[in-house]
């Protein structure tokens, strides 16, 4: 049983892989994004939690480009892969950043996650973010849901923010 889910793994991994001669380094407007730094998750390939690291993202069409791999190694410091790392183009909306990042900023609950190229910051107005902090669903015990819905910050306004309360 074993055996069977590692080979069917295996062939929807390779299928991951562009085409054979299809560069993955666009041009003009159409380029991929390397990212801050390596964001390690998981995706799914046939209900089965394969452990990546995203490491570009291609706003447009809502793709990430990730390797195999559960961190990024002490040889890879940087926000791009080695060149000898597998690469995968996977759906944006099918990695889940993991370890999961929460941060409290007042009585709210922010979870990090993937972000639609139309959200912006609340805070700062950066839009195609990629990554953020949006705030849960679930309110922390005892707070009361404001009326205002579900709010997405960036990285850097969300561990600010995270701070300030904290002071």
């Amino acid at each position: 049983m074993l055996a069977s889910m590692a080979s069917r793994l295996s062939r929807v991994i390779r299928g991951w892989m562009p085409e054979s001669g299809q560069s993955r380094r666009q041009t003009g407007g159409d380029r991929w994004q390397v990212l801050p730094h390596p964001i390690s998750g998981h995706s799914t390939a046939d209900s089965l939690p394969v452990p990546v690291v995203a490491v570009r993202r291609h706003g447009p069409s809502g793709q990430l480009e990730v390797v195999r791999g559960y961190h990024p190694t002490p040889e890879w410091p940087g926000g791009d892969a080695p060149r000898t790392a597998k690469r995968y183009l996977i759906s944006a909306a099918s990695f889940n950043p993991h370890p999961r990042r929460e941060l409290t900023i007042g009585d709210e609950r922010f979870v990090f996650s993937t972000l639609p190229n139309s959200v912006c910051c609340k805070s700062c107005g950066e839009g195609d973010m990629g990554f953020g902090f949006v705030s849960a669903e679930a309110p922390l015990a005892g707070a009361r849901r404001s009326a205002v819905g579900l709010r997405s910050l960036c990285e850097s306004c969300a561990e600010s923010q995270a701070r300030i309360a904290l002071a």
